[in-house]
């Protein structure tokens, strides 16, 4: 918690503050051959030393928050690979690389550790009987109970709060069940928590809609969600376009922090390489005006998703008032 004290005091006072970028996209343009099962999560086994420089490169280019690479490294996750019985070392490990990243890069500021838990590869489906379970994402075909699913969850919550995160990042992009599942287990974790929405917008209708393809509208359940406890709220992995649909919504119904950090619409995020084709899908001088925009409109956290990496973040430094 006492890593916390410095960033919940600038919230307090209401300045701005850069969160980093993105992880996966960053490690996979580094050379990580990211996979559908645990994404870049694989790149704590093979490739450590990536994953620390990705760190560092994002604080020396101005970020005030890191996020640790464990968006996608829940047992579930790391089981298909034969990594199930690592999960507590890769977790653990995620941390010390953050750390040790802080430490190298000798920032001129102060900067925290997010710890991302999220429900990637966890896609729910309707069984005989009324019974749920959830299958691993894209097409892999095992499958585990509701119980289990939660119970990596809050393992995964435990162990990065226990190797020394500052806060925790509930990054749920499911349904709003999951959403519930991922934020109990930050909270029941005792760290600091900030809850995320993933939003996305369907042709012809300006409502935001969470998750990725659900018709739930974003503030049909949000007070439910937020009332499980969060110091802030953030919009995330969402298109630019749903961010600013999304925030006033957010704002009428939520008087503390807002973070944001959409994504690039890049459809290379999963596979193996990258495209760079994609490159130009948001350029960072888009991203830096869409940045003005909603520090005028209150947000005091800003940073990036899916292909918003360090030539969108190294602009944000001096480019954006000290408050809002």
């Amino acid at each position: 918690m006492a890593g916390y004290e410095d960033l919940a005091r600038r919230l307090k006072n209401r300045e701005v503050i850069i969160l980093d970028g993105a992880v996966g996209t960053r490690l996979q343009a580094m050379g990580v051959k990211v996979n559908n099962r645990a994404w870049a999560g694989v790149a704590l086994a093979e490739q450590p030393d990536l994953v620390r420089q990705m760190h560092a490169d994002y604080i020396r280019a101005g970020a005030e928050i890191i996020t640790t690479n464990t968006y996608a490294s829940a047992r579930h996750n790391l089981a298909p690979l034969g990594l199930g019985e690592q999960t507590a070392a890769l977790n653990r490990r995620a941390v010390t690389l953050a750390q040790e990243a802080r430490a190298a890069a000798g920032a001129d500021h102060p900067v925290a550790i997010a710890g991302s838990v999220s429900n990637f590869g966890l896609i729910e489906r309707a069984e005989a009987g009324s019974v749920t379970i959830y299958e691993r994402n894209f097409g892999h075909r095992e499958t585990i109970g509701e119980a289990q699913a939660r119970a990596n969850l809050r393992e995964q919550a435990e162990i990065l709060a226990e190797a020394g995160v500052d806060f925790l990042l509930a990054e749920p992009t499911g349904t709003t069940e999951q959403r519930h599942w991922v934020v109990e287990a930050c909270t029941a974790a005792g760290l600091p928590v900030w809850i995320g929405f993933k939003c996305h917008l369907v042709p012809g209708d300006d409502r935001p809609l969470v998750g990725y393809d659900s018709a739930e509208p974003l503030t049909e359940r949000f007070a439910e969600i937020v009332a499980l406890g969060g110091d802030v709220v953030t919009l995330f992995h969402s298109t630019v376009a749903a961010t600013r649909a999304a925030l006033p919504l957010v704002r009428a119904r939520w008087s503390g922090p807002i973070a944001v950090y959409p994504e690039a619409e890049r459809s290379d995020y999963v596979t193996e390489t990258r495209d760079d084709s994609q490159a130009n899908r948001l350029a960072p001088e888009a991203f830096l005006e869409f940045a003005r925009d909603c520090v005028a409109d209150g947000v005091q956290v800003v940073g990036g998703c899916c292909g918003v990496e360090l030539d969108h973040i190294r602009p944000l430094k001096g480019a954006l008032p000290e408050r809002i």
